[in-house]
């Protein structure tokens, strides 16, 4: 169970260089097809928090195509995770596991986040909430969709507002999204095939996926549903089931279709396109194709959300392996 408490610092009995607590919060201006995000690491083991904000507007194919990066890996390690200053011009409060406030002022950008939660934390470990949940803990890693870096992990979609400025304009951020947070060992030579993906719609359906994935495989037997849920009326329904059908004819996908299939059995399938996309590296030896996807239903609803696919580098490329 997922509690304010958990806001804070998680720190291992002994110290291991490999231990991390991640958030990661983007948000969308479909009017302007800008797409955004933050994300925060922090290496207790090695006294460093990692800050990351990313901006795009198109279907770019290499960093040097965002609107604005901004990585430090080597910020000096925060004392207080829950609320904490960056010289990076990052600020970030967590007044509740369900509500935060992110700030960036620097390069030109300014943005303020309010991020209120429109349901309970989703843990993926508590069988209470997900049909997927298992008890024991090592089975509970094997099938968390990310290893070690899962152990500890929960999803929340959250109403999001605020403010964008750059280059000379200002955007208004209002918009449903989906946030996680998560805590454990995350070697960095050990990262997994994974999609995490997510839509929402304005009658308040949100729908999020998690999922192993073989590129080497057929279309549409790619991805291995682990966890996820949808949002429907208020109502949080734990995920069962899911699929993927994915066409890509390079790194990033052009469509998708993604079915989720909650604790009543019913189905619910959207069918995206891309809107922009980015070859974010999160980490040296991760390499995670990310995308702003404009979403349809079959009753004619269009909504938006996040395609994020990531896959390991230290390996051989496929045609030698």
């Amino acid at each position: 169970m997922i509690t304010d408490a958990d806001t804070r610092l998680h720190l291992p009995d002994v110290s291991r260089a490999d231990w991390a607590e991640t958030g990661y919060f983007n948000f969308y201006i479909p009017e302007a097809n800008i797409f955004g995000f933050i994300y925060i690491v922090h290496r207790a083991g090695v006294g460093a928090t990692v800050s990351d904000i990313e901006i795009i507007d198109r279907a770019g194919f290499s960093a040097d195509d965002a609107v604005y990066i901004d990585l430090i890996n080597h910020n000096p390690l925060v004392d207080r995770a829950e609320d904490f200053r960056l010289e990076t011009g990052l600020s970030f409060k967590a007044t509740s596991i369900r509500d935060y406030v992110l700030d960036y002022d620097a390069g030109g950008v300014k943005l303020h986040i309010e991020a209120s939660a429109l349901m309970e934390p989703y843990d993926i470990h508590d069988p209470a909430m997900d049909p997927m949940a298992v008890a024991d803990a090592a089975a509970a890693v094997a099938n968390s969709g990310f290893g070690t870096a899962y152990s500890a992990h929960f999803d929340m979609t959250v109403r999001m507002k605020g403010s964008l400025s750059l280059g000379g304009r200002t955007h208004a951020i209002d918009c449903v999204s989906t946030m996680d947070h998560s805590w454990g060992p995350r070697p960095e030579n050990g990262f997994h095939p994974i999609l995490w993906a997510n839509a929402h719609f304005d009658d308040g359906l949100a729908l999020h996926g998690i999922f192993s994935v073989d590129r080497t495989a057929p279309v549409g037997q790619q991805h291995v549903f682990k966890h996820g849920y949808a949002l429907v009326g208020g109502e949080v329904r734990g995920a069962k089931a899911g699929s993927v059908r994915t066409h890509r004819p390079g790194l990033f996908p052009t469509t998708m279709e993604m079915t989720i299939v909650d604790r009543d059995d019913r189905e619910h399938t959207v069918s995206g396109s891309v809107l922009v996309h980015h070859p974010w590296v999160p980490y040296g030896n991760n390499l995670s194709p990310i995308t702003m996807a404009r979403w349809h239903r079959s009753d004619g609803a269009i909504g938006v959300g996040t395609y994020l696919e990531g896959f390991p580098l230290n390996r051989l490329r496929s045609d030698l392996a």
